[in-house]
């Protein structure tokens, strides 16, 4: 009799060959769901996460209907945007650990060709090099390097092997890299004064991104708090004091009505100013906008939270 924990593996692994199956049979028929799902799969592949690609996919989508349905008994709106959080982690989740994959390659690879230059001063070949530097725990690189090693003694030559590896790393600086040394040594040039200018480069690349960084950290911060904190702060308090007027000056119906579109478009800028605000403010800090997306739903979440407690504080306040 198979024990509980030998029970739920197998029967998870049966119900990912079960989804799988029936997403091939029908969904991936139609080509553009076919490529995302073949790209999607290699994103959740590279990224080592041990979890049917279709299990995460449908698991997300139950995760956003349930949250939508039980939000909706206490805020529409809010709800929605729980709803849109919950897909941006689930779906965006894979995208990001490739993406931190894919910077521990390239911030450990100026000491792999470091070390890799150093074997070969003493006079080793690329191949003991390649074995040298694979000892050492360079993180995912190290993973890389092994594999490399196992393709050469098993026939592939180094170009091909370096080539593929630097194919699967998914890193720009690492193809390039390979572009490099493959030409270097290929036509006999000096490797080793490669390597070593190579590793210059792109430790001061990353030197730059540091400075940039420290240099634009008061920036960021004021951008956030101004957009995310400040602002629904003063329209929560504009909403407040607008409804108090509207209350003395106006009918009870029409009062309720022009209320009701205030508070429609405060909260529509609001959430498009946040966007925009966490778009720039990961431009600034990091120079690429593609980092923003799995903040932005957090962004605005914070954002309608604090513009809807504001201002319901401020009329309790008053006694309205």
């Amino acid at each position: 009799m198979a024990k509980p924990s030998e029970f739920s593996e197998s029967t998870k692994e049966k119900i990912g060959e079960a989804f799988s199956r029936l997403a091939q049979k029908t969904v991936l028929r139609i080509k553009p769901i076919a490529r995302f799902w073949r790209a999607y799969s290699d994103i959740v592949e590279f990224a080592e996460i041990k979890i049917n690609p279709a299990v995460i996919i449908l698991s997300t989508l139950f995760a956003m209907v349930a949250v939508f349905l039980i939000g909706s008994v206490f805020d529409l709106t809010l709800s929605f945007l729980l709803a849109i959080m919950v897909a941006d982690l689930g779906f965006g989740l894979p995208f990001f650990l490739a993406d931190r994959k894919i910077d521990a390659f390239e911030k450990r690879l100026p000491d792999v060709l470091h070390h890799i230059g150093t074997t070969l001063k003493t006079g080793g070949t690329i191949e003991i090099a390649l074995r040298e530097a694979s000892k050492i725990n360079y993180g995912p690189i190290t993973r890389g390097l092994k594999t490399m090693l196992r393709e050469i003694n098993e026939g592939k030559t180094f170009e091909d092997a370096f080539r593929d590896f630097a194919i699967d790393s998914r890193s720009g600086m690492l193809r390039k890299v390979a572009v490099i040394i493959i030409a270097a040594k290929k036509s006999g040039g000096a490797l080793l004064d490669t390597l070593g200018a190579m590793a210059e480069d792109i430790r001061a690349v990353y030197r730059l991104k540091r400075e940039r960084q420290s240099k634009t950290l008061m920036q960021f911060l004021f951008i956030i708090a101004a957009g995310v904190l400040v602002a629904p702060i003063v329209f929560g308090i504009v909403k407040s004091v607008l409804e108090i007027l509207m209350k003395i000056s106006v009918s009870g119906t029409e009062t309720i009505g022009l209320v009701a579109q205030f508070d429609f478009l405060f909260k529509a800028y609001l959430i498009v100013e946040t966007t925009l605000i966490i778009l720039s403010s990961m431009q600034v800090r990091e120079g690429s906008l593609s980092k923003s997306i799995l903040w932005i739903p957090f962004g605005i979440i914070a954002t309608y939270v604090i513009y809807v407690a504001v201002s319901t504080l401020f009329l309790s306040m008053l006694g309205v």
